[in-house]
């Protein structure tokens, strides 16, 4: 079906609007409510074009909507309304509006290591659950379903959205040869929609069969999308880029701080004996060789990160040598 959007028509599935119109229809009865957009364990396969046409739907949506006989929000999804990084998101949502939109785009948490993003996935959870009743919408994009606590992907989240790739075999004379090879084509435009029941079997699915896949519970139906923007296309694109940049050079940093914690710690363990490290087990209350084993696992951890540095560093004194 079609909708509009400050003054543009839009395609969105059928089955998929009814879903959201539900949502229009509830969060005026003081409800927050939490949407999960995933990519089949795969990059570049639409969600954030999704996630756009969802969140372009419900503006429209809430545009066209009154409570009291005022409309619930004239102007609920703009570029501002876009968030690359949690800790803003969190920031500004609580000075938005009741019916207000946040569209979070995981572009750059999810480069992160599992550390850094299961703690921005903390600091939401802790969001939601301390925040009350802000009567907004969140529409989260997020690398993997499987990777999330159970407080978003069951309690918070009502419906989870999964993007995914289908592929089309083909004949064609790929190098205009005359002759034609087979070839398999990649396509964009599926998703399969869960509610709040069976994402829930989904997530206790998996821990059970210990596979990470999102067909071990049958989807409640399977839509399609186009690829279309509501939204400045080039602009968003362009602040992705930036998020990405400034997320790069942040945790380089990161990273050299942590390393230099890593060698100032091994620095002072080289100079302790195996009798002094057994002492100070003891005196913690540890096993034995608690702190021994502590040190070799900060080792192996370190091994790969100080071994490219070592190389960097004779790579630089073999340049030095040969220019003089």
């Amino acid at each position: 079906m079609k909708f509009d959007f400050k003054g543009k028509e839009y395609y969105i599935d059928g089955y998929l609007s009814s879903q959201l119109d539900s949502i229009v229809y509830n969060i005026k009865s003081d409800w927050d409510i939490v949407i999960i957009i995933t990519g089949d364990r795969t990059v570049r396969v639409g969600k954030s074009v999704l996630a756009m046409t969802i969140c372009a739907y419900l503006a429209s949506a809430l545009k066209n909507s009154k409570v009291n006989g005022k409309v619930m929000n004239e102007n609920a999804y703009t570029m501002n309304d876009i968030y690359f990084n949690s800790t803003v998101m969190i920031t500004e949502a609580q000075e938005k509006p009741k019916f207000a939109i946040s569209h979070y785009d995981e572009a750059r948490e999810s480069l992160a290591s599992t550390k850094y993003a299961q703690r921005a996935q903390q600091d939401v959870i802790d969001f939601f659950n301390e925040c009350g009743q802000l009567n907004q919408i969140f529409v989260l994009v997020l690398p993997d379903f499987f990777g999330l606590k159970e407080d978003i992907a069951v309690a918070r989240s009502e419906f989870l959205l999964n993007v995914y790739r289908t592929e089309k075999k083909k004949m064609i004379d790929l190098y205009h040869t005359g002759e034609k090879r087979p070839i398999v084509k990649f396509q964009r435009g599926q998703f399969q929609f869960f509610n709040r029941t069976n994402k829930s079997k989904l997530l206790d699915m998996s821990k059970s069969k210990k596979r990470k896949s999102y067909y071990l519970v049958k989807a409640n139906f399977i839509g399609s999308f186009t690829n279309q923007y509501p939204l400045d296309e080039e602009k968003y694109k362009e602040r992705k880029r930036e998020s990405l940049k400034r997320f790069g050079e942040r945790h380089k940093k990161e990273d050299v701080k942590v390393l230099t914690e890593t060698k100032k710690f091994l620095e002072i363990a080289s100079f302790l004996t195996p009798k002094q490290l057994r002492d100070m087990s003891i005196k913690l209350d540890r096993d034995d060789d608690y702190f021994r084993k502590a040190v070799e696992r900060t080792k192996r951890k370190a091994e790969p990160i100080l071994s490219k540095e070592n190389e960097l560093k004779d790579r630089k004194t073999v340049e030095i040598g040969d220019f003089s």
